[in-house]
């Protein structure tokens, strides 16, 4: 029979086994989705360039957000090409090229491309290529680099954030209005998720201490059950005599 101690570690054990596959991804894990290559770069580019958590990712979704109803969030989405005011959403880098060249043949040049939707007419120096364009990891980096002057030249990152949308009050204000919204979104996200982390340690230390309780149970009962067989030999023995 399974005593009530070792019937309680279980129960914690199994409860810290389902919370940690809710929420614990693993480094190595390749991204399953075309977004996650935009969120891996931008968190890389906001250490490297010294930008406040989370508001270089603020700024990809505003300029490259797409509602993604299997993960229900909007993120920013690599392969966005914009022109005209109209943002397209393609399914892949090759897709989005393409769709770049054909505006260029038609004479167009002010085209946001990537995650961080880097303009080719006003940045025509910012990559060597659109294959280089369209990579995420080299597309956040102009765009933070880019953000991270901003900000040394206007001493503000709010003044930065406005700027790299426009210098033209009338249009950069709404813009920096939306991105701080979406980055107190995202600090709360954050947040949230590191209080979850946290709940889940301590349910796992707790799990810990269980078992090796438990551990320490069944140990002394099979140490009993030894001695109670032991005085049952004997007993039999001095019977006998």
């Amino acid at each position: 029979m399974v005593s009530s101690e070792t019937f309680k570690c279980c129960v914690w054990l199994a409860a810290a086994v389902v919370l940690a596959g809710a929420w614990a991804v693993p480094a190595a894990a390749k991204p399953q989705n075309p977004a996650d290559l935009c969120i891996s770069a931008v968190a890389e580019q906001e250490a490297a360039h010294g930008i406040p958590r989370h508001l270089l990712r603020a700024i990809s979704i505003a300029e490259s957000g797409r509602w993604l109803g299997s993960r229900k969030a909007t993120l920013a989405w690599p392969w966005t090409v914009t022109s005209g005011g109209k943002g397209t959403y393609y399914k892949s880098k090759s897709a989005a090229i393409r769709a770049v060249r054909k505006l260029q043949r038609r004479g167009v040049r002010n085209i946001d491309v990537g995650c961080m939707q880097v303009n080719l007419r006003y940045h025509p120096k910012a990559f060597k290529s659109l294959g280089q364009a369209f990579d995420p990891r080299a597309n956040a980096a102009y765009a933070a680099g880019f953000l991270r002057k901003l900000r040394d030249d206007k001493r503000s990152w709010t003044q930065a954030v406005k700027h790299y949308h426009s210098a033209t009050r009338s249009l950069n204000r709404p813009y920096h209005a939306k991105v701080y919204k979406i980055w107190r979104g995202e600090r709360r996200k954050a947040r949230k998720i590191q209080i979850a982390n946290n709940r889940l340690q301590r349910q796992q230390a707790r799990a810990r201490f269980q078992h090796k309780r438990a551990e320490r149970l069944l140990a002394d009962n099979r140490f009993a059950a030894r001695s109670q067989r032991w005085l049952d030999r004997a007993s039999k023995r001095l019977f006998k005599q």
